[in-house]
């Protein structure tokens, strides 16, 4: 008898242990897990910090007043590391892309062809583009007034007035997706200029400027670049400037993008030198590079 409640004992002590162990197990595996959960929301929020960090240095670089190594601003990259981050910074001088409400027919022309690559098509788009920018309700060849717009079932017209942010091309009746990603990167409402600076200009935009028909005619309309090595800002400060500054941190895997437009220089009048007009965090990079590949919109 004695020894069969031993033996039952024994039994049930080997089962208690078992029991203990696997409990023992699945809260190491927790506590395991929730300390991965931890590091990767601590790398995250390194990276966003890094980030931060990456456009402020930008800020610095460009308002330097006479830079020994002045950092490119025609979408080229800068690549550093920082407290354990590796950091990709690419600022680009809205003077080089075309401005929506500002540039002529041709000039957008000129660009939206080169990047559609079908003359017609390119018609299209920018007909569209000036309907909804000019104040008047006359419809161009190709274009789209409010009357368009309510036959194809939205319920909002074109806006005949100036475009307030670059994703307001969404809006343009008949762009597609794919079509306002292709053209997004080159164009901007920040510039306010009708001309294009070739000097700080993308590779698209200048190789198209440089190889359209009417370039060639009307050089003098545009600042061309001298050389071909990656635009840089001037040792000699310009009066005022616009930049758009993309930033990418990566702590350990964990990345975080941001994107500022920015005011920098001297303005004709007391005030700050720098002043930002946007910040923001994104999931691609509106400048083309071959750099950063491009990621999804979050969603």
């Amino acid at each position: 008898m004695m020894q069969q409640m031993r033996g039952a004992a024994l039994v049930i002590t080997v089962w208690l242990i078992a029991l203990a162990s696997v409990l023992a197990f699945n809260y190491s595996q927790v506590i395991r897990s929730d300390s991965k959960i931890t590091a990767a929301a601590l790398a995250k929020q390194k990276a966003h910090a890094a980030a931060e960090a990456g456009i402020w240095r930008a800020i610095y670089e460009l308002d330097a007043p006479h830079p020994t190594n002045p950092w490119p601003t025609d979408g080229t990259r800068t690549a550093f590391e920082f407290n354990g981050a590796e950091i990709v910074v690419i600022a680009q001088d809205l003077s080089g892309l075309v401005d929506l409400n500002a540039a002529p027919r041709k000039t957008l022309s000129t660009i939206i062809d080169y990047i559609a690559d079908d003359p017609l098509r390119a018609a299209q788009i920018v007909d569209a583009i000036l309907d909804w920018r000019d104040r008047d309700h006359t419809v161009r060849e190709f274009g789209a007034e409010d009357v368009d717009y309510l036959a194809a079932g939205l319920d909002y017209g074109a806006k005949d007035g100036p475009f307030n942010t670059r994703e307001e091309l969404e809006l343009v009746l008949g762009l597609t997706s794919d079509e306002y990603k292709n053209i997004a990167p080159f164009v901007t409402v920040f510039s306010q200029k009708s001309q294009v600076n070739l000097r700080v200009a993308p590779a698209h935009v200048r190789n198209a400027m440089i190889e359209s028909k009417t370039v060639g005619a009307e050089a003098s309309s545009f600042r061309r670049a001298t050389d071909p090595t990656p635009a840089r800002r001037s040792s000699v400060r310009r009066r005022r400037a616009t930049y758009e500054i993309f930033v990418e941190a990566n702590v350990n895997g964990a990345l975080s993008r941001l994107v500022a437009t920015v005011e920098i220089g001297q303005a004709r009048q007391s005030g700050p030198k720098v002043t930002i007009l946007s910040w923001r965090e994104t999931w691609h990079f509106a400048v083309p590079t071959k750099d950063i590949d491009e990621y999804p919109p979050a969603g």
